[in-house]
């Protein structure tokens, strides 16, 4: 159990504030790395990547508390999940210049670009924080592409082949994972999504979930988990049978939510995020079995939505749904959380 250091606002105090918090709240820390793959590098030696790829892997590993268990994600899709990653420069995230912009998934520069980013993300973690992470994602969401683009997917099944097979034959431990992004069950997408997981199911050891049903279901009063379909999580067992699962990143609002843009009003409210936490950590343990749980945010965080993502409407769809609000009020979720972390010790 346990949460992403996502932080509340765009300050050294809240990225302290947030890891003082989740290395308290959790046994588990996910450390999921969206901005892109270094392409370009010359060697895969952490200490020839751009200075601000070595700061945020060393600040991250430097404030996560010892003893955790360690999520590590690092995207080969990129934010769309309709093509493949982004390049990761010494200024953040960048289109790919050629000739990456033109290579596909089974490109085998690609495959090796990756892989090589991968273990030395890896290594760097074994020897500055003593231990591989437990977990391993290379496919945050893939539902998703086999949504938006079959034909990219199907290149993608040989990309699924190369990375675990190499990865794996480095480290025999690690539980690798792809992840699926649960919408309506028995909709057109997650048949698609079945379909899709058949062809690389031999290169996943551990399913991981992302769902934020009052967002991305189709059912209506979707604030309130109640109206949740009966399968709404269960359905994974049908997409991708015979696996461990877990939930690699969930959520609830707290507060009304509207972006019409997306066509979302949704009436949300602190009592429903208790009940939809109530409801998730039942089923993950007596009907999944999940190895683990990730909440994606552990605060509200107003301000950095406000004041460095210019209050775009993609990131409002989580802005309110911290365990701890924008004030730094602790919502009855919390105690929910606390509960079944000590049922865990």
């Amino acid at each position: 159990m346990g949460f992403t250091p996502w932080p509340y606002a765009p300050t050294q105090q809240a990225v302290n504030d947030v890891y003082s918090f989740i290395n308290a709240e959790g046994d588990l820390v996910a450390h999921h790395f969206q901005q892109g793959i270094p392409y370009t590098a010359d060697t895969a030696d952490f200490s020839s990547y751009h200075q601000s790829i070595q700061a945020e892997i060393d600040g991250r590993l430097a404030a996560t508390a010892s003893g955790k268990l360690m999520y590590l994600a690092i995207d080969s899709l990129n934010g769309a999940r309709d093509d493949l990653a982004d390049l990761w420069t010494d200024s953040g995230t960048a289109p790919r210049p050629a000739p990456w912009d033109s290579k596909g998934f089974d490109d085998p520069a690609v495959i090796a670009a990756y892989i090589e980013f991968s273990l030395t993300v890896l290594e760097k973690f074994r020897t500055a924080y003593g231990t591989l992470p437990a977990y391993f994602n290379y496919g945050t969401e893939i539902s998703d592409l086999m949504i938006n683009d079959p034909a990219k997917f199907s290149a993608y099944t040989v990309f699924a082949r190369e990375v675990y097979t190499n990865i794996k034959a480095a480290c025999p431990s690690l539980k690798m994972m792809v992840s699926i992004a649960l919408k309506t069950p028995g909709s057109a997408e997650m048949a698609s999504a079945q379909a899709g997981f058949t062809r690389i199911r031999d290169y996943v050891d551990v399913v991981g979930i992302s769902t934020y049903g009052y967002a991305f279901y189709g059912h209506a009063d979707k604030g309130n988990p109640d109206n949740l379909p009966a399968d709404w999580l269960t359905q994974i067992l049908m997409i991708a049978p015979g696996k461990p699962y877990g939930v690699t990143e969930t959520g609830w609002i707290a507060e009304n939510l509207s972006i019409p843009a997306y066509g979302l009003a949704v009436a949300g409210s602190e009592s429903w995020q208790n009940k939809y936490l109530a409801r998730l950590f039942d089923e993950c343990n007596n009907q999944l079995q999940a190895e683990l749980l990730i909440w994606f945010t552990a605060y509200d965080y107003d301000r950095l939505w406000s004041e460095t993502l210019a209050g775009a409407d993609l990131p409002k769809i989580w802005k309110d749904t911290g365990l701890v609000d924008e004030d730094f009020r602790e919502r009855c979720a919390l105690a929910t959380w606390r509960n079944w972390l000590r049922r865990r010790h």
